[in-house]
């Protein structure tokens, strides 16, 4: 029987090559006189095994004193080890009491594995002292595990609880390392700092490695050193990881940044006041920048916006930068151009933010320019007004303060009549403006047949007048000058064009003053007009070097300075215009009612509509009036200036009919029955006979502000003084074809009707009755009368009627039946056979009746 007797072998975790002690414990019920412990060391899992053991009875054993470590049977160190442990009685009380007690203690060194178990059990020994050990002749015994209890000596087999020393490895641990911040073409140091609390006991290693990071950078394995050399390319931010790992893989990894940072360029010579240039010249400069860490490309410089026209270039290598600029408007004013230097490192935020500078610059462009107008269409025999202007008022130019030009013209075709202040002069208050037809100098028999002199001054004298501008901006007119000829009306000149140019006898000649007075500009360019492809067209025709007389510009001895004006800016250009004479076969242009070579183009419907609201001013100027009258004859039926002309210009345009050849002539419209009536509350309904009203001409008595009552029709009306003229058609802009419109159009507050003119939307002429909006009957006319009197009674919808004429007594005298469609109908009585009298008459028209009565007096 145990008595619960029991030999516990303790459990614990040692980590690798740990030196520990495990205690082997005894319970005991009844007092015991020799404990004897047998058990086994050995290997249980993972190959784990002890480097060294050995047993020693625990301290605080006090009894069985006399003690013995057998091992010389099965203990070699080399597992599995049998141990034999015993302890006994030596004397009267030194018997182990009831109790739990420590017996003793096995010293362990664990072996260097990852992991692992080693077992402490019960285990039978085999004595290994012979056979007389136990008396000769005796049988040697199988030594196990027992008790000897004190109280009849009796042998107690107790139970055993075995005990488990398990390895556990202990893993790394590695350092933080801290983030960097290094420049370009540096190379990155660091240090990698590992620990594991099994290195002390001489079992561990560490080995470090590079999870991430950059291809170049290296890392000790045993020292834990990282290096990296970096270059241009690795600007930016890079993610790094080093790991450290022990012998048996357990690792532990940091995590940091290093921002390979860049310095950007600068600029050295951006500009900071305007760049002035003139129109027509190349402008050109050169940006300068600097890098600070030279690198890690070469500069490379690049446009990133310009706001002018045509091509600005910047070369990528060195800076420079040039803008070829033509004469137009498009190529004055200020513009920006922002240009960029980069080293072309990758940018990264907050690490590296830039790698580039800009340079953002304007350029004032200038175009200091005159031009003569080229007139076209002109009529011969009537008078040519020729402008001469600054560049158009798009463009800025340069201020001026005084001009001398003198302009040549061929006096076979122009005859010289006058040359007026032009509305710049006038606008600004310039003080001086004349001009003069001869004293030119000696030509040596070159002279141009004609030539007049143009000169202006802004200021003459300091009085309290001062002049107010300089340049044509802003609402300032571009007019210098406006020369009037008489053009010829010899045939022999049809079609022609008569040229009017600049022409240089000197370097004086066709310069323009500066406002302060210190700079003469001369001429820059000379461009003439060819007008090829039926646009204004120019070439340059400039030569420096012709010598005078010249109509090729200001020579080069005049850049060696001029008496009184020094050294000039050759800065003008000057344009060359003329007159073209109109060809006699294209007076007529039908269509075309602008006259601009373009016949039915929704600007010639424009101009035609004009003219019903503007009158002829809409055809201005004077001397292309007629010429547009003729060409509102769309449809060649010999009459201008109609509403069905009007109709059919705008079926043209939207492609609804087919132009009439321009040598169809005198073809006869058949025209539509219509009406118009206007209601008590004014509004006027228009109608056409099978079709729609394409358009509504009216005039209307007075200043009258007529509106709009149906959204199928626009309207423009216009007070010419006495009557308001109105035009009303439906929309014909993005549409295939033109629908007309018909009903209510417009209310025109009762106002007097002076003139109405309708076609219908297919372009024929409509025949417009008044249509009432009521039966009446009106009041016979003359009254009293001898021997014929009218009578007139509104019919609003067509239907039989009967008109009776009674006399005082009730007789009917005469009567008048018939149909009639809607309108006014009108019957006359002859009374030359009836006496004098009252009579009465009595209209009966569908439910209507009235009577009026009449007085009949021979």
């Amino acid at each position: 029987m145990a008595y619960g007797q029991s030999v516990t072998f303790e459990s614990k975790s040692a980590a690798r090559c740990e030196s520990g002690v495990l205690n082997v414990s005894a319970t005991v019920v009844d007092a015991v006189d020799a404990v004897e412990i047998v058990f086994v060391i050995q290997s249980t899992g993972g190959g784990a095994s002890l480097t060294n053991w050995s047993f020693s009875f625990a301290p605080t054993l006090t009894s069985l004193d006399t003690r013995v470590v057998d091992t010389t049977s099965g203990a070699d160190h080399v597992l599995p080890d049998t141990i034999r442990i015993a302890a006994i009685k030596n004397g009267s009380g030194d018997e182990l009491a009831a109790g739990t007690h420590v017996i003793g203690r096995v010293n362990y060194t664990t072996s260097d594995v990852c992991s692992g178990t080693i077992g402490l059990s019960g285990a039978t020994f085999a004595y290994a002292g012979g056979n007389c050990g136990f008396g000769c002749g005796l049988a040697v015994p199988a030594i196990v595990t027992q008790f000897v209890k004190s109280s009849d000596n009796s042998l107690v087999a107790p139970t055993i609880t075995p005990g488990t020393i398990t390895i556990v490895n202990v893993a790394p641990t590695i350092a933080a390392i801290p983030n960097a911040t290094i420049p370009w073409g540096t190379t990155y140091l660091g240090t990698a700092v590992g620990a594991d609390l099994d290195m002390p006991r001489g079992c561990e290693t560490l080995t470090y490695s590079k999870v991430t990071g950059p291809a170049a950078m290296t890392v000790n394995p045993t020292t834990g050193a990282i290096s990296w050399p970096t270059v241009g390319a690795d600007v930016c931010v890079h993610n790094v990881t080093i790991a450290v790992t022990d012998k048996c893989g357990a690792a532990a990894q940091t995590s940091f940044t290093i921002c390979v940072s860049n310095q950007a360029p600068s600029f050295t010579n951006c500009p900071v006041a305007p760049i002035v240039g003139f129109a027509g010249l190349t402008i050109s400069g050169d940006l300068n920048a600097t890098d600070p860490d030279a690198g890690p490309n070469p500069l490379i410089y690049n446009l990133i916006s310009f706001s002018g026209p045509g091509v600005f270039s910047v070369n990528p290598a060195n800076g420079m930068w040039s803008w070829p600029t033509l004469v137009t408007p498009a190529y004055t004013g200020t513009f920006t151009a922002s240009v960029a230097v980069s080293d072309a490192a990758n940018v990264c935020s907050p690490c590296s933010p830039a790698n580039a500078d800009t340079c953002t610059f304007t350029i004032k462009m200038y175009a200091e320019g005159v031009v003569i107008e080229k007139v076209h269409g002109q009529l011969q025999g009537q008078y040519a007004e020729v402008d001469v202007s600054l560049l158009p008022s798009t463009f800025v130019n340069y201020p001026i303060a005084g001009f001398d030009l003198l302009i040549q013209y061929d006096q076979s075709a122009l005859s010289f009549t006058e040359a007026l202040p032009g509305q710049f002069i006038l606008d600004c208050g310039w003080e001086y403006f004349t001009y003069r037809t001869s004293a030119f100098g000696n030509c040596s028999g070159g002279c141009p047949s004609g030539m007049v002199k143009l000169v202006a001054l802004a200021e003459t004298n300091n009085g309290p007048n001062h002049p107010d501008c300089f340049v044509n901006t802003g609402s300032v007119s571009e007019v210098l000058a406006k020369l009037r000829f008489l053009v010829s009306n010899d045939r022999t000149l049809n079609c022609m064009f008569a040229p009017i140019g600049f022409y240089w006898l000197d370097c004086t000649d066709n310069g323009l003053s500066s406002v302060t007075g210190d700079t003469f500009m001369i001429s820059n360019f000379v461009f003439d007009y060819y007008g090829a492809g039926g646009v204004d067209t120019y070439t340059e025709i400039s030569d420096s070097l012709a010598g005078f007389p010249t109509d090729l510009g200001a020579q080069a001895e005049c850049n060696d300075g001029i008496p009184g004006k020094g050294v000039p800016l050759n800065i003008v250009n000057f344009w060359n215009g003329g007159v073209d004479i109109i060809c006699s076969d294209s007076i007529d242009a039908r269509g075309d009612v602008n006259l601009n070579d373009l016949a039915y183009e929704i600007a010639d419907a424009v101009m035609f509509t004009n003219y019903f609201v503007q009158g002829l001013s809409a055809f201005n100027p004077a001397n292309l009036i007629q010429g547009r009258i003729a060409a509102t004859d769309v449809n060649a039926d010999g009459l201008t200036l109609s509403v069905a002309d009007l109709v059919y210009l705008i079926r043209v345009i939207v492609g609804d009919a087919q132009a009439v050849p321009k040598t169809t002539t005198g073809i006869t419209y058949t025209s539509v029955k219509g009406g118009y009536s206007v209601s008590d509350d004014g509004v006027l309904t228009v109608s056409a006979e099978n079709s729609n009203v394409g358009a509504l001409y009216l005039e209307l008595a007075g200043n009258v502000v007529p509106t709009m009552v149906n959204d199928g029709a626009n309207m423009a009306y216009q007070f010419d003084g006495t009557n308001t003229r109105v035009i009303v058609l439906a929309p014909y802009e993005n549409v295939g074809t033109y629908e007309g419109f018909s009903g209510a159009v417009l209310n025109i507050d009762n106002a007097e009707i002076v003139k109405l003119e309708m076609a219908n939307d297919e372009a024929l002429p409509i025949v417009a009755k008044l249509i009432p909006t009521k039966y009446a009957l009106a009041q016979n006319y003359p009254n009293p009368f001898n021997p014929s009197t009218t009578i007139e009674f509104a019919l609003p919808i067509a239907g039989n009627y009967t008109l009776t004429i009674y006399n005082v007594n009730g007789q009917v005298v005469e009567s008048f039946e018939g149909s009639a469609e809607a309108g006014i109908v009108t019957e006359t009585w002859n009374a030359t056979n009836t006496a004098s009298g009252v009579y009465f008459y009595k209209l009966s028209a569908g439910q209507f009746t009235s009577t009026k009565k009449m007085v009949l007096l021979k």
